[in-house]
C-alpha cells in the first residue's frame, strides 16, 4: 500500500476542531435500570491451576465458569463479555477479581463492535434489538439512552463526551447534536455498504468503511466538514492518542503494524510472527502478538525500545480470545477450554519465567513497493537459491517470478522481505514432506521444476483463465513451473499444484487410475468445466458418513478431485474428510498410484498424503 503514512499525518496534523463538553442533561434520561449483580462477592482467583504451569510464578487464573467472547478495561476495572447469543457485561474489581456488578443484553455485543465506547467512568453501545445507544455508569448502571435516528444504517457511535451521536444512512453521514437537537450532513455518501467504525483525534476524526464496486475501503473525513482525508483500500485499524498513533494497515498477505508521533517517520513493528493478530495495548505503548496452532503463543513488543520482552505458550487444549491491560505491568488474557468455557489469566510481563532475553530490534523504517528494502530482498533471493539447490529445483522470489510468468496469467511481485524469509522457511518444511523419489521423478519427466512465490495471481479473461489464484502450474516446452501467492492458502496451494505436476507422470506410469471412475457413486459424471460446479447440488455426496469428494471444485475434472484429495491429505486437522469408505478407497488409490509410479512400492515409510489412511 503506498504511501500509508499519509493516512496518520492527515489525521494527527489536524487541530481545533474538537467538540466542547455538553451538559450530562444532553442524553435522555434512564428508562430501566441495569439488573444488580446476583453473584456472591468473592474473587474468581484459582491458585494453583494447571494453567499456571504454562508459566510458574507469572500468571494467576481466574476461571469464569461460562462462555465468553471478550474482554474490556475500564479504568482500574476489567469488563468481561460473557453469553452465548446474548451478552451479559460483568464488571471484575480487585486483584482477585471479585465479581462487582452485571448487566444483562438480549443480544450478542462484541468487544470490537464499533458502537461500543469504553471511557474511564462509562460506556455506551447501540441495542439492536430496542435500537437505542445506551450509557452505563463505571458501576454498569444506566444513566441514559438515546433512541436510534431516522434512517439509520449500521451502528451508531457516541462521541466522548456524550454530546454528539454520528451515524450513517443510506445517502450520508450524519451527526446529531443531543444538546440542541440539531441533525446535520456532515458528508453525503452513497455506496453499497457504509458504516461508521470509529472516531479519532477526540472526536475530531471520522472513520467510515465502505464497499464501492465490491471493493472493501476505508475513508477519513473530519468530524466537522466531512472533508475527505484519505480514501484508502482494506479496512485499517488505527488508534490515536494525543499525537501518537498506531496503526494496523492490510498490504498483500499481512498486516503492517505502524506507529509514530506527530509528522515524524513511521515505525514498523515486524514481530517473529508476521502472520500473528497483534493486539495494541495504548497504556502500555506494548503490541501483544498471538499465534495459534495446537495451542496459543504470546510475544510482546515494547514499541519505545522494539525489543521483545516477553513471550508465553499456553499449555492445554485452549484457544485464545482476546487481550487487555489495566495496568503498566501485566496483562489479562481471555482463553476458552474445550467446553467454551471462558479463563482469565493474568500474565505478568517481568516475570522471569516469561522474559525472553531477546536483544534484537523488531522496529525499523517502512518500506513501500515503489522504495523496498533492497539489501533484505537480495538476502531472500540467496536464500531461495540455496532452498532451490537443496532439493535439486529452481527457487524465484522477489522480482525473479515476473521473467517466466505466461502469457495468461499476470504475477504481481511480493516486496516484503520478512514475508518471503517466512514463506522460504516454510517452503522448506513443506518440500520436505516428500521423499526424494518425487521431486527426481518430476526432474526425470521434465528438465527442471521451478518454484515462483509471488504476492498475487491474477487472471486474464482473454484467455479464459480465472481472475485470481492462489497457485497455478505450467510448462514451456520441458519445463515445468508452479507458481503459488504467499499468504494464508500458500500451504494447500503447493501441494495442489505440486500434485498436478507429479500427475503427468501418474498416468503414464501408474495403472491404478484405470478403475478410478469406479470409486464414484453409481450414475456421476464430473462436470468437464471450470465454473458449472459453482452453482452445482451435492450435498448429497459430501455428507461427511458418505463422502464421495472434498468439495464441489472435485466435481469438476477427476484430476482436479484428485489433487483436492492430495492437498487436503499433505495438511493436518482433515481426519474428517477422510472418514468414509468412498475417500478412504479414493485416497488409497492415489497412494498407489504415487508409489507405482516414483518407485516406492517397496518403502515401508508412512508418507504423509498417507498419515489419514485406516489400517
Amino acid at each position: 500500500m503506498k504511501k500509508v503514512l499519509c493516512l496518520m499525518l492527515a489525521c494527527l496534523l489536524l487541530g481545533g476542531c474538537s467538540p466542547q463538553p455538553a451538559p450530562d442533561t444532553a442524553v435522555s434520561a434512564p428508562t430501566v435500570q441495569t439488573s444488580p449483580t446476583e453473584e456472591a462477592p468473592m474473587g474468581l482467583y484459582v491458585p494453583e491451576h494447571p494453567l499456571e504451569q504454562s508459566a510458574p510464578g507469572a500468571l494467576r487464573v481466574f476461571p469464569l465458569r461460562r462462555k465468553a467472547h471478550g474482554i474490556l478495561a475500564m479504568g482500574g476495572n476489567l469488563i468481561a463479555l460473557c453469553g452465548s447469543g446474548t451478552t451479559v457485561l460483568t464488571l471484575l474489581a480487585g486483584q482477585d477479581l471479585t465479581v462487582a456488578a452485571t448487566s444483562e443484553l438480549d443480544f450478542h455485543l462484541s468487544e470490537d463492535d464499533p458502537s461500543l465506547q469504553i471511557g474511564p467512568d462509562t460506556l455506551s453501545y447501540y441495542d439492536p434489538v430496542r435500537r437505542e445507544t445506551v450509557i452505563l455508569s463505571d458501576q454498569l448502571r444506566e444513566v441514559g439512552r438515546v433512541a436510534a435516528p431516522e434512517g439509520l444504517t449500521g451502528s451508531p457511535i457516541l462521541s466522548a463526551d456524550r454530546s454528539t451521536l454520528y451515524y450513517c444512512t443510506a445517502t450520508a453521514i450524519r451527526a446529531w447534536n443531543l444538546e440542541t437537537g440539531i441533525r446535520r450532513c456532515v458528508k453525503e455518501l452513497s455506496y453499497e455498504v457504509q458504516e461508521l467504525v470509529g472516531l479519532h483525534q477526540q472526536d475530531s476524526i471520522l472513520q467510515c468503511r465502505i464497499v464501492r464496486d465490491g471493493e472493501e475501503r476505508t475513508l477519513f473525513l473530519t468530524a466537522d466538514t466531512g472533508r475527505l482525508l484519505r480514501d484508502v483500500p482494506g479496512d485499517v485499524w488505527l488508534e490515536t492518542q494525543g499525537s501518537g498513533y498506531y496503526a494496523s494497515v492490510p498490504d498483500g498477505p499481512v498486516r503492517l503494524q505502524l506507529f509514530g508521533q506527530g509528522d515524524g517517520e513511521p515505525q514498523l513493528l515486524t514481530p517473529g510472527d508476521i502472520y500473528a493478530s497483534s493486539f495494541y495495548l495504548q497504556n502500555q505503548l506494548r503490541v501483544i502478538t498471538v499465534s495459534q496452532r495446537q495451542s496459543p503463543t504470546l510475544d510482546c513488543y515494547d514499541l519505545n525500545s522494539g525489543l521483545r520482552v516477553a513471550k508465553l505458550s499456553i499449555d492445554g487444549e485452549y484457544e485464545f480470545v482476546s487481550v487487555t491491560a489495566r495496568d503498566e505491568d501485566s496483562v489479562f488474557l481471555l482463553l476458552k477450554d474445550r467446553d467454551e468455557n471462558g479463563i482469565l489469566c493474568q500474565w505478568n510481563l517481568c516475570a522471569d519465567a516469561t522474559c525472553t532475553g531477546d536483544n534484537q530490534r523488531y522496529v525499523g523504517p517502512r518500506y513501500t513497493e515503489d522504495s523496498p528494502d533492497v539489501a533484505a530482498l537480495t538476502r531472500c533471493q540467496a536464500e531461495a537459491a540455496r532452498l532451490g539447490e537443496k532439493y535439486g529445483i529452481q527457487v524465484l522470489v522477489w522480482e525473479d517470478p515476473l521473467r517466466v510468468a505466461p502469457w495468461d496469467y499476470e504475477f504481481t511481485p511480493e516486496y516484503l522481505a520478512p514475508v518471503l524469509s517466512r514463506e522460504l522457511t516454510e517452503l522448506d518444511q513443506r518440500l520436505s514432506y516428500y521423499p526424494p523419489e518425487i521431486l527426481e521423478g518430476i526432474k526425470a519427466h521434465f528438465s527442471d521444476l521451478t518454484i515462483c512465490l509471488v504476492r498475487k495471481i491474477q487472471g486474464s479473461p482473454e484467455s479464459g483463465s480465472l481472475e485470481t489464484a492462489t497457485g497455478v502450474q505450467f510448462y514451456e516446452g520441458s519445463h515445468a513451473y508452479i507458481t503459488i501467492a504467499v499468504g494464508k492458502y500458500a500451504e494447500s496451494a503447493l501441494y495442489h499444484e505440486l500434485y498436478h505436476v507429479m500427475e503427468t507422470r501418474l498416468l503414464t506410469d501408474s495403472t491404478a487410475f484405470d478403475r478410478w471412475d469406479a470409486l464414484n457413486p453409481k450414475g456421476f459424471t464430473y462436470d468437464l468445466d471450470y465454473s458449472a460446479n459453482r452453482t452445482r447440488h451435492a450435498e448429497e455426496y459430501l455428507q461427511p458418513d458418505s463422502r464421495s469428494f472434498i468439495d464441489t471444485y472435485s466435481m469438476s475434472f477427476p484430476k482436479e478431485d484428485r489433487a483436492r484429495i492430495m492437498e487436503c491429505a499433505m495438511c493436518d486437522g482433515n481426519e474428517d474428510l477422510f472418514r468414509s469408505s468412498t475417500m478412504q478407497a479414493k485416497l488409497r488409490c492415489l497412494s498407489v498410484a504415487i508409489r507405482e509410479a516414483y518407485g516406492l512400492k517397496k518403502s515401508t515409510e508412512t508418507f504423509r498424503w498417507e498419515q489419514y489412511l485406516k489400517p
